[in-house]
C-alpha cells in the first residue's frame, strides 16, 4: 500500500521512535493490522500481515471511511477510541467479535502532520493510528484458566513442555511437573520464587524490551534464549516462550512461560563450532582461526602501535618420524608438543597447529628480546618431550623463527610468510 506523498506522519504517544520506520515495523507483525486515518476518520494507510484476517480489503482502502471497515456493533464500541485520538488522547480496548469467536486488542492514538497540509499549532490532532492485534488465543487461555480446573489441570500437569504462570513481578504462581524436572526444583521450591532468581545474570534482562512490548499489546508473544541455574547449580540452556493473559478490561494479569531444555543442542553446536575452528588432533586453534586472530593483532598494531611477536615452530623431520614409526607415533608427537607449548606460554598467548608438524604462536605485548627468550625456551620444552616408539624413546626437536608485529607490519599474510621464512636451523 503506497504511503501518501503529500504528508509525513509522526506518531504521538503510541509508538517510538516517532517516524514512519515504526509504522513499517508494525506492518511486519504477523498478528497486526495497522490503520492510519485523517481528521475526517478516513483511511490514509492500511497495512499489516493480518489485513486479510482482521478486515475486508474492499473497506480498508485509502479514502474510505473508517466506520465502513467494522460491523456496526464493533464500531459502536471502538468509535470513542477513534474520536479521542482526534482530541490527542491514546486509548485501548479489548473487543470480542463474531459471536465471541475472536478477541481483538484495539490501540488508538493521535498523529500529528508536518509538511504541506500539516498544522502549525496546537488544537485537535490531524489524524490517528490504530493498531489491532488478534489476542484470541491468549484470552481463550485466560477464560479456560478461570473455569473449574478438571481436565485443564490434568492437561497442564501432563504437558511435556515445562509450563508455568508468573505474576507481573515475575514470581511463579503455578508450575507443572515438566518445569520442575527441567529446573530440578520441587513445586513448593518454585512457587513464589522469582524467575530471574535462577537466571544466569547475563541473561536475566535480555528480554526486557520484548516484555514491555508484550505488556503494551504490541506483540502477542515472544521467544528468547536464556541460561539458568538448576537446583544442583548446573547451567542449563533453554528456549523461553512468553505470552500474557489479560482481564476483560485488557489489563495484564499474568505471564505464561514455557521452557524447552536445549542444553544438548547447544553442546552439539559448540562442538561443531570447535571442530570448525580447532585442530582435531591437538585441540589447538587451526590455521583458519589463527589467521583470523593474527589479522586482529595486525590491525591493533597498525592503529595503536601495539608490538607483538609471531613465531613459527616446525617439528624437524616430522614426516620422517611418521614414515619410520607410523601415524600413531606421529599423532602422539603432535599432542606432546602441543601440551608442552601450552604449558610454557602465557594464558594470553595464542597457539595453533598450522599443518603437518608446523605450529604457530602469537605473543601480544612483547618486545624482540622477549620473543628471543621465549623461542629459546620453547625449543627446550619441545626437545624435553618423550615419545615412546617401542624400541626406545623419541625426543623431537624444532626449528623456530619469529618476526615482530608493529605499526609498520604490512599484513597478517606477509607477517606469517616472513615468520616461516625466518625459521633458522634446528635449535638444540
Amino acid at each position: 500500500m503506497r504511503a501518501p506523498a503529500e504528508r509525513t506522519f509522526q506518531v504521538d504517544g503510541l509508538i517510538a521512535p516517532a517516524d514512519y520506520a515504526a509504522v513499517a515495523a508494525l506492518r511486519e507483525l504477523p498478528e497486526a493490522l495497522v490503520l492510519l486515518f485523517d481528521g475526517d476518520l478516513r483511511f490514509v494507510v492500511t497495512a499489516g500481515q493480518a489485513i486479510d484476517r482482521l478486515g475486508e480489503r474492499s473497506a480498508l482502502r485509502e479514502g474510505e471511511p473508517v466506520q465502513a471497515a467494522f460491523p456496526d456493533g464493533v464500531w459502536k464500541l471502538i468509535e470513542p477510541l477513534f474520536r479521542s485520538a482526534l482530541d490527542g488522547e491514546t486509548r485501548s480496548r479489548e473487543v470480542w467479535t463474531a459471536g465471541r469467536r475472536r478477541c481483538l486488542m484495539v490501540d488508538v492514538g493521535p498523529l500529528s502532520t508536518s509538511g504541506s497540509g500539516g498544522e502549525d499549532g496546537g488544537g485537535a490532532s490531524a489524524g490517528g493510528m490504530a493498531v489491532i492485534l488478534d489476542i484470541t488465543e491468549r484470552r481463550q487461555a485466560d477464560l479456560l484458566s478461570r473455569e473449574p480446573l478438571g481436565g485443564f489441570e490434568e492437561v497442564f500437569e501432563q504437558a511435556p513442555i515445562g509450563t508455568g504462570l508468573l505474576d507481573r513481578d515475575g514470581r511463579w504462581l503455578l508450575v507443572n511437573r515438566a518445569l520442575c524436572e527441567i529446573t530440578g526444583y520441587t513445586n513448593d521450591e518454585l512457587i513464589g520464587k522469582r524467575f530471574d532468581g535462577i537466571m544466569h545474570p547475563d541473561d536475566a534482562s535480555n528480554d526486557d524490551e520484548q516484555r514491555q512490548q508484550l505488556l503494551a499489546g504490541q506483540i502477542p508473544a515472544f521467544q528468547v534464549e536464556k541460561r539458568y541455574f538448576d537446583a544442583s547449580g548446573e547451567t542449563v540452556s533453554a528456549i523461553v516462550a512468553m505470552s500474557l493473559v489479560r482481564n476483560h478490561d485488557g489489563a495484564p494479569l499474568h505471564f505464561i512461560a514455557q521452557l524447552q531444555d536445549i542444553s544438548e543442542r547447544k553442546q552439539l553446536e559448540e562442538h561443531l563450532r570447535r571442530l570448525a575452528d580447532h585442530d582435531p588432533r591437538t585441540g589447538l586453534r587451526n590455521r583458519r582461526l589463527f589467521e583470523h586472530d593474527l589479522k586482529l593483532q595486525v590491525a591493533r598494531s597498525q592503529r595503536y602501535g601495539e608490538v607483538a611477536g609471531l613465531m613459527v615452530i616446525d617439528v624437524d623431520a616430522f614426516e620422517d618420524t611418521i614414515h619410520s614409526h607410523g601415524h600413531e607415533v606421529g599423532e602422539e608427537t603432535l599432542k606432546a608438543v602441543a601440551r608442552a607449548l601450552v604449558r610454557r606460554l602465557r594464558q594470553t598467548d595464542l597457539v595453533a597447529r598450522l599443518s603437518g608438524g608446523e605450529f604457530a604462536v602469537l605473543l601480544p605485548h612483547i618486545d624482540e628480546e622477549g620473543v628471543a627468550v621465549v623461542a629459546e625456551g620453547l625449543g627446550r620444552v619441545v626437545q624435553a618431550c618423550s615419545i615412546d616408539v617401542g624400541e626406545g624413546v623419541l625426543h623431537p626437536r624444532a626449528s623456530i623463527g619469529y618476526v615482530l608485529i608493529t605499526e609498520g607490519t604490512e599484513s597478517a599474510e606477509k607477517a606469517l610468510t616472513d615468520a616461516e621464512r625466518a625459521t633458522p636451523g634446528m635449535l638444540s
